[in-house]
């Protein structure tokens, strides 16, 4: 076995939008050199993705559960935003 082998761990998390729509994606956990934690999460719904990132993980949750809600019900990701096309491609702006 090498001494030097990296080894990073990723869990699963899942988001709902409610008891029938559940959708599971990942959660990882990292720090920064001032030592705080933060948790971040990447779950595909449907045909796109809802990412997050929070100091713990019932934020995480909450916050991914209400995204859920919004790309379900309230067509987050069906609005493609302000861009303007150039040799075929989207450019997006701030």
């Amino acid at each position: 076995m090498k001494k030097n082998m990296k080894i990073e761990l990723t869990e699963l998390f899942m988001a709902q939008a409610d008891k029938d729509r559940c959708f599971h994606g990942i959660i990882k956990k990292s720090e920064n050199s001032k030592g705080v934690v933060s948790h971040f999460s990447k779950i595909k719904v449907n045909k796109g993705y809802i990412l997050s990132c929070a100091a713990d993980r019932d934020t995480l949750g909450k916050q991914l559960d209400e995204m859920c809600v919004m790309v379900l019900d309230l067509g987050l990701h069906k609005d493609d935003g302000v861009y303007t096309k150039c040799l075929s491609m989207k450019l997006y702006q701030n």
